[in-house]
């Protein structure tokens, strides 16, 4: 008796003191809102502007080896920009593209980038997101004796 007694005991002292550590966490601190909206008054915005964006995005993507000659691809980039203007999480927007290794490239530059101006949602800055395309293109090399290299007839004597 006397030990289930202790038993209950323990539960019951043990059960006040996790409802006091739940009462001490929640106690002084702001709700905190975590939704990334997809719908605002006014979008992010890189601080240079857009050209100076998509120059930033063309100067400092490697083009891929794997990116076959002749080929174009955009990639869309969704970028998650917080409530302070600071690029949290780059991703791509719906489905891979062809090529994986543009896909990567494309991710890996746009983590680079830094000075949003953040959305804005009923005059409060909010976290949202902000798609961009990272633009490859990849030329045909041309062959310096393409112009002049016609088929040689084969003369037999």
């Amino acid at each position: 008796m006397k030990t289930a007694f202790k038993i209950i005991t323990v539960f019951f002292l043990m059960s006040l003191s996790v409802a006091a550590q739940k009462d001490k966490k929640g106690k002084g601190k702001e709700k905190v809102d975590e939704t990334i909206y997809t719908t605002v008054d006014q979008k992010a915005v890189f601080n240079e502007g857009d050209n100076a964006l998509q120059n930033l995005l063309k100067k400092n993507a490697l083009m891929p080896a794997s990116l076959k000659e002749g080929t174009t691809l955009k990639c869309p980039v969704k970028l998650t920009i917080d409530e302070n203007g600071k690029l949290t999480d780059a991703v791509i927007d719906g489905s891979a593209s062809a090529c994986g290794d543009c896909d990567k490239e494309a991710i890996r530059v746009s983590k680079a980038l830094t000075g949003f101006t953040p959305a804005k949602l009923k005059g409060k800055t909010v976290k949202s997101y902000l798609v961009v395309n990272v633009d490859f293109a990849k030329e045909i090399k041309s062959d310096p004796d393409a112009s002049t290299s016609r088929k040689k007839k084969m003369v037999w004597d």
